[in-house]
């Protein structure tokens, strides 16, 4: 395998050509990239081999200044910066349960076609940038056959269209038909979700891709509620399941790493964090304890709060409101009765 650290100077390198047009002379090449100049000189020797058209031009003085062709960025390939090749390679990486469906042919397309008009040894020698990131999921749900429903979801929603669907109700254990008029797609954790209107409910609902057994386009038609955004149905929500009623102020403490892990990323719009000695009174402070993480958050909806609560084990514990501190214990405890001794 080819060296690291060379094959990131060698990206620079075709960073700085395809930026300079002009050209650039041996010796400011070699003090931006802070090597000699006979070590630009084996890249540029190394470069030429993979397939780059790497020339140069002399001004009256006989000092070379080394570009790409002239015409190479409007009838050649093109070279991307690290950044963007990186950028690329992550998005790839991140869409890939949607491979298959039409959702990313587009970053397919455009991979495809920088993969086609980079040379081979190129693309071979600087396959090795595929090591400096990796993308580790788990629970990853393979799209592909339900390319189809995430067709005519779409459509339906671009075009205003009633569909006929059939679902796949897992909570309550059963299959039912309606009509539903979909507003759009939610990409939440890896999975995908259809949010509009059910003509069984009358009400705006959620429906998981994956259990939407069957979905037709009728000859029906819709209007999007003005106003309607996808994003404010899940601002007082903490994950995909909408929730309708008044937001209620939730106050939980982290210890441990808890604290540390939940300090670390804004877990919804609405949280606040403080730092406060554990134990703290009216009078004084107990010694020798550690610090806790005051978390507050202004939710409407508390059922995938408390999974995430849970998650914590005993570093996390609700202090306000007083029912759903209650409502964990008592959930808790089932989970601990159902584990036995």
């Amino acid at each position: 395998m080819s060296d690291g650290k060379q094959i990131l100077r060698h990206w620079n390198l075709l960073r700085k050509l395809q930026t300079r047009g002009e050209g650039i002379s041996l010796s400011q090449l070699a003090t931006d990239m802070e090597v000699t100049e006979r070590t630009v000189q084996r890249d540029f020797e190394t470069l030429q081999e993979l397939g780059f058209p790497i020339e140069h031009d002399a001004d009256e003085f006989g000092k070379r200044f080394w570009r790409m062709p002239h015409d190479y960025f409007r009838s050649g390939p093109f070279v991307l910066s690290l950044t963007e090749a990186i950028s690329l390679h992550l998005a790839e990486r991140l869409l890939m349960p949607l491979a298959g469906t039409y959702l990313a042919d587009g970053l397919v397309t455009v991979l495809a076609k920088v993969r086609s008009m980079i040379p081979q040894k190129a693309m071979d020698y600087f396959a090795a940038l595929d090591e400096t990131i990796y993308v580790h999921r788990t629970g990853v749900t393979d799209y592909s056959s339900f390319a189809g429903t995430i067709r005519t979801v779409v459509d339906a929603a671009r075009e205003g269209v009633t569909i006929e669907t059939r679902y796949k109700a897992i909570w309550r254990g059963d299959e039912y038909t309606t009509r539903f008029d979909p507003y759009g797609l939610v990409y939440y954790d890896g999975d995908l979700f259809a949010l509009g209107r059910s003509h069984r409910a009358n009400a705006i609902r959620i429906f998981k891709v994956t259990r939407i057994l069957s979905a037709e386009a009728t000859l029906d038609t819709f209007e999007r509620p003005e106003g309607f955004a996808l994003e404010d149905q899940f601002r007082s929500s903490f994950g995909i399941i909408q929730a309708n009623g008044e937001p209620i102020d939730i106050s939980v403490k982290f210890s441990g790493g808890a604290a540390v892990v939940v300090e670390e990323r804004v877990w919804h719009e609405s949280q606040q964090l403080s730092w406060q000695p554990a134990d703290e009174t009216l009078f004084e402070q107990a010694a020798d304890e550690p610090e806790t993480l005051v978390a507050a958050f202004r939710l409407s909806g508390v059922v995938e709060f408390k999974r995430w609560i849970k998650g914590f084990g005993d570093q996390a514990e609700v202090t306000s409101p007083t029912w759903l501190r209650a409502e964990l214990r008592d959930e808790l405890l089932a989970a601990a009765a159902r584990h036995g001794a």
